[in-house]
């Protein structure tokens, strides 16, 4: 019989509770403890879900605990000390996006991967989404042909920047939602970033006190010839049709590709006064599901993949290598628009 695994969590903010969701219904992991700087978030999570302890420092759980598994879901620039912590005591790592925002922290967690020896997943969960796993399929069936080039748009409403995150300003568009695009395209396409240019715009947030671009547009070269736009702003407006947009073409000599993530097949329309009937500002992004009060979706499935790896001893499909590469190209992609120059890889 197969073990459950001891999962220690460290942050519970928005996606975090996500991640959590897709633990506790696993029948072979189960979340022993919870750590987050904010206690009382802490507690209406571990109240919510079962947890039956809650920590405000990620050590303290780490001496107190018996685990086997750490999932960090810290805010972007604040993963390289808690992953090389839990490393350093023999844990399992599971992280989300992105692996760092500068290489410096991304190398130090690569190296710190290799030095334990352990599992080590990054939850580049769109790989995890039918439609970009067939896409995928597409690609290595031959069905595109080479690829041409591509526009891989992802954006965020402004509430996201403004109201859910209070560290925006320590982030940008390119390692928050861009990098999704990044490793999906990548992915898909079985090549290499070569080159990198980049231009970016501040109008509305730094208006708004926050100091990160609104938007950021990203010219990426493979080394297979193909040239993707990646596109992406967090400005778009509250009363958009969900909380994101997320749309990826890719053109080849055989076929084209289209993913709309956007709308998926569901609208809603419902009075708002007499009259007249408004577009319900629905999300039709389907991430994370619910069914019969269970957890669907690509978090589940990344982190069900993440804890089969563990249990059958093999390595996760998404390697170290695909963890560093999209954080290598977000890097050369704030390169370049720190000097305005193209950026080699």
């Amino acid at each position: 019989m197969l073990k459950s695994l001891k999962v220690g969590m460290i942050g519970a903010g928005g996606w975090g509770e996500n991640v959590i969701g897709a633990y506790q219904q696993n029948p072979f992991s189960r979340i022993e403890a919870l750590t987050d700087l904010n206690l009382n978030r802490a507690k209406e999570m571990a109240e919510k879900y079962q947890i039956p302890r809650v920590y405000t420092d990620y050590r303290e759980m780490l001496e107190k605990e018996e685990l086997d598994i750490v999932s960090v879901a810290t805010p972007d620039f604040a993963h390289r000390e808690p992953v090389c912590t839990c490393l350093e005591h023999g844990l399992h790592v599971f992280l989300e996006k992105p692996v760092a925002t500068n290489m410096e922290d991304c190398n130090a967690i690569a190296e710190a991967v290799k030095k334990s020896g352990k599992k080590f997943m990054t939850d580049y969960f769109m790989r995890f989404i039918p439609q970009f796993r067939d896409a995928k399929l597409a690609m290595e069936a031959g069905k595109l042909g080479d690829i041409i080039e591509g526009y891989a748009r992802i954006d965020d409403c402004v509430s996201v920047p403004t109201s859910m995150l209070r560290w925006s300003q320590d982030s940008s568009p390119i390692f928050f939602i861009m990098i999704h695009n990044i490793d999906a395209v990548r992915w898909i396409l079985g090549a290499e970033a070569v080159e990198v240019y980049a231009k970016q715009q501040h109008k509305k947030l730094r208006a708004e006190g926050k100091n990160t671009p609104d938007a950021v547009q990203a010219m990426v070269t493979f080394d297979n010839g193909a040239t993707v736009l990646f596109d992406s702003n967090w400005v778009l407006p509250r009363t958009f049709d969900g909380l994101n947009d997320q749309f990826v073409r890719l053109v080849g000599t055989e076929g084209t590709a289209y993913i709309n993530l956007t709308y998926q097949g569901l609208q809603i329309y419902r009075p708002e006064f007499e009259g007249a009937f408004e577009h319900a500002n629905q999300s039709t992004v389907y991430v994370n599901p619910m069914f019969y009060d269970k957890t669907t979706g690509c978090v589940e499935r990344s982190v069900g993949h993440f804890i089969d790896c563990i249990l059958q001893d093999v390595e996760p499909a998404i390697t170290l290598q695909d963890a560093i590469e999209p954080t290598r190209i977000a890097c050369a992609i704030a390169k370049s628009l720190r000097t305005g120059q193209v950026v080699k890889l």
